[in-house]
């Protein structure tokens, strides 16, 4: 009797990764060969790549035809290009990676065997990131902390886009298509029965890490629309925040009344005004910045752009 086999999908994005992807696909080739119950196909997209590394793809998949590449038009972002790969999935379950080697793929064996347990998901939690400078870490373990309290708890802490999804579940979060595309946080609002594993994250294989490079106001922008487009906390911080402070206002008021009324109205408290003063307009000005976030993901969604545009494919559609 002939076993059943389960289709995996590896999906992940290239940019500028012309020396990872050979390793890459040997690498994922090894690690199937003795996974003898899945099949598996590779949908990688160049998210805009500048150097060679379309060429590498399209010189694999005539080699290869597990391997199928699709092209950006430009570079979009990270989750953009995940969700290219996430549409143009068929298997069972889908494995989404990058192409840096950062998420080993030594580690796929552990995410089958618990999906093999009767996880729909099998996200990665990353125990360790000694690649990672410093301030780096300690602004990504901020920037969940913050997420998982304003969220309610529903991203949790230091997974990253590593993970193994199955058909119903990618099926799910393809039909999400909010523009601004946080994956970990449309996989944990889509929900299903969900397990974690844990690994050390590698050095890269080679080359520059695009994240490490970015600069620290871009960085810090993006965690903040990620956190503002699934959580409408900080909306409700500002409303709590103007309640308590017209509340201290008043009862300030009625203190330095009855001050005025028993002592008379003093010419000193200068000092005190301005303070009062320059609160109150970094208050406001931090609530229209607030403010401001949300209306531009609201003006973001209203355009109703496509999420990517592929310019074109390794094979015949």
């Amino acid at each position: 009797m002939k076993e059943n086999i389960t289709t995996v999908d590896i999906l992940t994005s290239a940019y500028n990764e012309e020396e990872c992807l050979p390793e890459l696909f040997t690498r994922l080739d090894k690690v199937f060969s003795g996974e003898k119950n899945y099949s598996y196909r590779i949908l990688v997209v160049d998210n805009g790549s500048i150097d060679s590394t379309w060429d590498v793809i399209q010189n694999y998949a005539t080699a290869n035809t597990k391997i199928l590449g699709y092209r950006m038009s430009r570079n979009f972002t990270l989750d953009a290009a995940f969700t290219c790969g996430l549409d143009n999935a068929e298997g069972d379950i889908a494995i989404i990676m990058t192409s840096d080697l950062q998420d080993p793929p030594e580690s796929i064996p552990a995410l089958l065997r618990e999906y093999e347990n009767g996880s729909d998901q099998v996200l990665v939690k990353i125990k360790s990131r000694d690649a990672v400078p410093f301030l780096r870490r300690i602004l990504s373990t901020l920037f969940y902390k913050i997420a998982k309290r304003m969220t309610g708890g529903m991203l949790p802490e230091s997974v990253s886009d590593f993970r193994l999804v199955n058909r119903k579940t990618y099926q799910a979060i393809r039909r999400l298509r909010e523009s601004h595309r946080f994956l970990r946080g449309l996989g944990s609002w889509v929900g299903f029965k969900t397990s974690y594993i844990e690994i050390n994250r590698p050095a890269r294989f080679a080359g520059e890490s695009k994240w490490i490079k970015m600069s620290l106001v871009n960085v810090i922008a993006q965690a903040s629309r990620s956190i503002f487009a699934y959580s409408a906390t900080p909306l409700m911080f500002i409303s709590f925040m103007g309640v308590f402070f017209s509340v201290i206002s008043f009862i300030g008021l009625l203190i330095s009344s009855v001050v005025w009324i028993i002592g008379g109205v003093p010419f000193a408290g200068y000092g005190s005004i301005v303070g009062l003063i320059a609160l109150g307009f970094s208050l406001t000005m931090l609530a229209i910045g607030v403010l401001a976030q949300y209306l531009g993901l609201i003006y973001e969604e209203v355009k109703q752009r496509p999420l990517y545009i592929v310019s074109e494919t390794s094979f015949k559609s």
